[in-house]
């Protein structure tokens, strides 16, 4: 029998596949944070080659987060807040089928700070929530057989005029009086809003909708969500990441947050701000929920919006890596990133 760590006769070396590094001169470029270059750049070196300080860089409107001076300027709970001044937080989604994703979304704004959040929900499943969520409240709308209506919409604004943040489209389906609910909603709702899921393709090819809005717009989309926002197709995003997020926030006067492991998050003036990424834990269902979430929960507490949005992808990344670690990668579930927020600020 052969030694230990010895090699037996026909057997092939093990090979160890080598480390990507990609050297790049006086200052990173954009396109190696950025997929889909950042697949194939591996570790970033950069090397200085004596170019002084203050000569002109690369895309200057477009950088890294940096999570120590962002997340230690979030405001904390302090003796003398309230529930409402903790953050107050409503979730506008749900349907005959998808009452998991308003859940995750309210239950994480709960997690990341947020001291009174409701789910509004269509009154025919307000049961469903009820027994789900222990410290949320919820507010039962009119419904058509278990989908949102505009009849609905009168009743979230009376909640909103408490203040805070609404986070529109987690679990509304597809159908048209949902999107006429989000599409009103989103039109005459005077706070800022999170807008996610079902919520955006209630807005496919009419970003300009947005424009009249009276109070801040995040906007979440993946790929193929921003593609029929702009009336283009994913493959066309997905080359062009940087070029297609400033193109949305420019037409919906918004921030936009492409997500992926590069999370892009643009303003309307062209400021793009780039996640140094997270775990592939989030590929999973309902994650996106619970991003929607904790950036409510940051925006409710009055936060600019710009800011509020890039807290809030890197309070959901590390959560991810944190529960990645905890569980594996291949075994994390959307609940599990929740349950990792309070150890990700």
């Amino acid at each position: 029998m052969p030694s230990r760590g010895a090699r037996t006769s026909g057997q092939a070396p093990r090979s160890r596949r080598p480390r990507t590094v990609t050297a790049t001169f006086a200052a990173a470029k954009p396109g190696l944070w950025i997929d889909p270059g950042k697949s194939h750049t591996g570790a970033v070196r950069v090397v200085d080659i004596g170019i002084p300080p203050g000569a002109p860089v690369p895309e200057p409107d477009v950088g890294l987060i940096e999570d120590a001076p962002l997340l230690a300027a979030l405001p904390s709970r302090a003796a003398g807040w309230t529930k409402f001044t903790s953050g107050h937080v409503l979730v506008a989604g749900g349907s005959r089928g998808l009452t998991g994703a308003p859940s995750l979304a309210a239950e994480a704004a709960q997690r990341a700070g947020a001291g009174y959040v409701t789910a509004c929900v269509p009154a025919s499943l307000q049961t469903i929530f009820e027994i789900r969520l222990l410290e949320v409240m919820t507010r039962g709308l009119p419904d058509d057989d278990g989908a949102h209506t505009a009849a609905g919409v009168d009743a979230v604004l009376e909640l909103a005029q408490r203040g805070g943040a609404l986070v529109v489209g987690p679990g509304i389906g597809r159908t048209d009086g949902a999107f006429a609910f989000a599409r009103e909603l989103l039109a005459r709702a005077e706070v800022p809003v999170v807008l996610d899921a079902d919520g955006l393709n209630a807005h496919a090819g009419d970003l300009g909708a947005l424009t009249a809005r009276p109070a801040a717009t995040i906007l979440t989309p993946h790929e193929g969500e921003l593609a029929r926002l702009l009336d283009t197709d994913s493959d066309a995003v997905k080359a062009r990441r940087l070029e297609h997020v400033r193109a949305a926030a420019a037409a919906a006067q918004a921030i936009v947050l492409l997500k992926g492991d590069d999370t892009l998050v643009a303003e309307p003036g062209g400021l793009v701000a780039v996640s140094p990424g997270a775990t592939g834990a989030l590929a999973t269902a309902g994650t996106g929920d619970v991003l929607s979430g904790v950036i409510a929960a940051v925006l409710s507490r009055g936060l600019d919006p710009f800011m509020a949005a890039c807290a809030g992808v890197r309070l959901h990344a590390r959560a991810g890596i944190r529960a990645a670690h905890e569980k594996g990668v291949d075994s994390v579930i959307a609940r599990d990133v929740i349950d990792s927020l309070s150890y990700s600020t």
